[in-house]
C-alpha cells in the first residue's frame, strides 16, 4: 500500500544513495569519507528493502527480499571505526578485523536456505509472515544483525564519558548533535527489536521511518554545518589533552581570576625582570603548570602574555600622556631596552610606537 509514509522511507532511501555516492566520487577520499560513503549506501538499502515491502512491489523482486540484512550487520562495525577516528591516534589500531565481519556471516548462514528458495517461495513465506508473525529463527537473525549497532552506540558514549569532560559536552552544541545523532540511532534500533518480538506487523515500517527522519535530519545539519566533523575532533583533541594535564586539579576559572588580577591590579609585567617562575610562584604552581595554563587556556606563550599587558599600558599612557617620551614609558611599563620595546611593539600592534603616537594627534 503506497501511502504517505512509505513515501518518505522511499525518498530517504534515494537521499542516503546519493549521500554514499557523493561520499564515494570525492577527489580526496580518505578512510573516513570511505566509512561514511558505505554507511550511506547501507541505510539506503535498509530503506529501500521497508519502501518495497511497505508497497507491496517485493512481489515483482522477491530474490532480493532480506538481502539487505548481512550488510545491516556491517553498520555497527562501520559505526565504531567511524568515531574510531576521534579516539585513536594510531591508524593502525583503527584496522577492520575478522570478527567484526561475524555477524554478518552468520545472518548469511542462517538465511541461506531463503535465499536458495525459489521466487515463489520467498513470495509465499513474505505474505505468511505479515499475518502470523515472524518466526523465531528470522527473529534471531535480525536480532544478530541490530546487536552490533547498540555496541558502536555504547563504545561512543563511553569515550564520550571517558574523554570530553560534562561541562564541555554542555558547552558544545556540536558535541550534543553527535550525542543525539547515535542515540537516536540506537534507539530506532531498539524500537525495531521491541516491535519485532511483540508487534511484528508493524516494526519495520516504524523503524525505517525513524531513520528517514535521522537521514534527513543530517541532510540538513550537512548544509548547515559543513564544519561539524572537524569541530568535533578538535574538541576531542583538546579534552584529551586536558586528560593528561598537570592542571586536573586545578579550576581554570580560578587561574584565569587569578593571573588576571596580578596583571590588571598588581601590574607584574612592569617588573623587568619578570619571568616565568617568578609567575609561577606568585600564582603556587610549577613553570610546567603555568606554562600549560598560558599556552592552552590564554592561547599566548609567557613572553606574549607579559608583551601584551606591557603595551596594552604603554598605549594607554601614550594617549593620556602625550608629553611624555616613548623611551620613558617603555622602561615604566617594565621594557628592558628600546629594541626589544620598538620590535614586541610593531609586532603586537603593526606600526612603530612613533607612528602610534602620531596616529593618535591626527
Amino acid at each position: 500500500m503506497w501511502n504517505l509514509t512509505s513515501s518518505l522511507i522511499g525518498f530517504s532511501a534515494g537521499l542516503s544513495l546519493l549521500f554514499a555516492w557523493g561520499e564515494f566520487i570525492r577527489k580526496n577520499t580518505t578512510g573516513q569519507t570511505k566509512i561514511q560513503g558505505m554507511l550511506f549506501l547501507f541505510a539506503s538499502l535498509f530503506q529501500a528493502h521497508t519502501f518495497l515491502a511497505a508497497t507491496g512491489l517485493y512481489h515483482f523482486f522477491p530474490h532480493i527480499y532480506l538481502v539487505h540484512l548481512p550488510f545491516t550487520a556491517c553498520i555497527g562495525a562501520l559505526l565504531k571505526h567511524y568515531f574510531s577516528e576521534l579516539w585513536e591516534e594510531s591508524p593502525k589500531r583503527n584496522r577492520f578485523s575478522f570478527w567484526e565481519l561475524v555477524p554478518a556471516l552468520m545472518v548469511i548462514v542462517l538465511l541461506l536456505p531463503f535465499y536458495l528458495s525459489s521466487g515463489d517461495e520467498k513470495i509465499a513465506l513474505h505474505t505468511k509472515y505479515q499475518s502470523e508473525g515472524v518466526p523465531i529463527k528470522f527473529q534471531i537473525t535480525i536480532l544478530v544483525a541490530v546487536l552490533p549497532i547498540f555496541y558502536a552506540a555504547f563504545y561512543v558514549f563511553y569515550n564520550m564519558v571517558k574523554y570530553i569532560r560534562f561541562e564541555r559536552f554542555k558547552k558544545s552544541a556540536h558535541l550534543r548533535l553527535v550525542g543525539i545523532i547515535v542515540g537516536f540511532g540506537a534507539f530506532s534500533s531498539l524500537v525495531g527489536i521491541y516491535t519485532l518480538f511483540f508487534h511484528q506487523s508493524h516494526g519495520l515500517e516504524l523503524v525505517s521511518t525513524l531513520i528517514a527522519l535521522l537521514l534527513i535530519v543530517v541532510y540538513l545539519l550537512r548544509q548547515k554545518s559543513p564544519e561539524l566533523w572537524g569541530e568535533v575532533q578538535r574538541i576531542v583533541s583538546e579534552e584529551k589533552k586536558y586528560q593528561t594535564s598537570q592542571l586536573g586539579g586545578f579550576n581554570l576559572e580560578s587561574l584565569h581570576n587569578q593571573l588576571k588580577y596580578l596583571m590588571d591590579v598588581e601590574r607584574v609585567y612592569r617588573d623587568e625582570s619578570i619571568n616565568l617562575e617568578k609567575l609561577a610562584t606568585e600564582m603556587k604552581l610549577s613553570e610546567h603548570q603555568l606554562s600549560e595554563f598560558l599556552n592552552l587556556h590564554q592561547k599566548k606563550n609567557f613572553f606574549n602574555l607579559i608583551n601584551h599587558y606591557r603595551i596594552k599600558e604603554a598605549k594607554e599612557l601614550f594617549a593620556s600622556h602625550p608629553e611624555r617620551n616613548i623611551l620613558t614609558i617603555a622602561y615604566d611599563v617594565g621594557f628592558p631596552s628600546k629594541s626589544t620595546f620598538y620590535d614586541a611593539f610593531k609586532r603586537e600592534v603593526g606600526t612603530s610606537p612613533s607612528e602610534f603616537r602620531k596616529s593618535l594627534k591626527s
